[in-house]
């Protein structure tokens, strides 16, 4: 039977380090560092272990530098369990959580809170998908102001507005297709300070007028986004 996509994760081992291997048709070995499933390393099918082991050992100094970071990031910014009472992340505050039993399944801001309304108050899986789907109405919601107030600023130049999209991203803040001028933002997003989200903006802003990272590029971003290095280097701590 032919192959296709990528295969169940086995287990390889070398020196202390432990991956998850997926093997699929790519012709590139890559590793990740992730918060749930630790070191995740991406083969060809024809890879040999050796070389597999090989490539991990290499890396090793640049895997412990990754695990570090993601150390910090869950400290900084803890995955929810979805109970009652803890803090969660909006626009850049922690609020608490409040969980009472009804249906529909909801979730709303109120009163310096997110509240959730669900069946089953201790159903962690259906609180999670109430405040997502909160999350995903603020996001729809405030992001194209966010945008408009990016684009009137003076050294947006005139730029027409570009298409904005919002959905879910598992490894990116956000996104621009020049050649479509679209502008796609994470909205988990939602979740960061407004300082954040508007440096997201006019980094994918700054594309449609220069594609790579070039000179050219970092010398727009500058003009839109003063001090742009420090906002880069705080949304670095945090996951999207």
């Amino acid at each position: 039977m032919a192959r296709s996509g990528a295969d169940v994760a086995q287990l390889i081992e070398t020196g202390g380090l432990r991956a998850l291997l997926y093997r699929s048709r790519r012709r590139t070995l890559s590793i990740q560092v992730e918060p749930e499933r630790g070191l995740v390393l991406r083969a060809p099918y024809g890879a040999s272990p050796a070389a597999l082991r090989d490539f991990l050992e290499r890396r090793r100094a640049w895997i412990e530098r990754q695990r570090g970071r993601v150390a910090a990031q869950a400290a900084a910014d803890p995955v929810p369990r979805w109970v009652d009472g803890e803090l969660l992340a909006y626009l850049g505050e922690r609020l608490p959580l409040r969980i009472e039993a009804g249906s529909p399944a909801s979730a709303r801001l109120s009163g310096g809170a997110i509240r959730a309304r669900v069946p089953e108050p201790g159903d962690a899986e259906q609180v999670r998908a109430a405040v997502e789907r909160l999350y995903a109405r603020e996001a729809a919601r405030l992001f194209p102001a966010y945008l408009a107030e990016c684009l009137a600023l003076p050294a947006a130049g005139g730029l027409p507005p570009p298409e904005l999209r919002v959905r879910a991203m598992r490894s990116r803040w956000g996104s621009c297709d020049t050649a479509r001028r679209v502008v796609t933002l994470n909205r988990g997003l939602v979740r960061r300070s407004p300082e954040l989200i508007r440096y997201v903006i006019m980094h994918e802003l700054a594309h449609l007028r220069h594609r790579a990272h070039d000179a050219a590029f970092y010398g727009l971003l500058a003009r839109l986004c003063p001090g742009w290095e420090g906002l880069r280097a705080a949304l670095a701590e945090v996951r999207p």
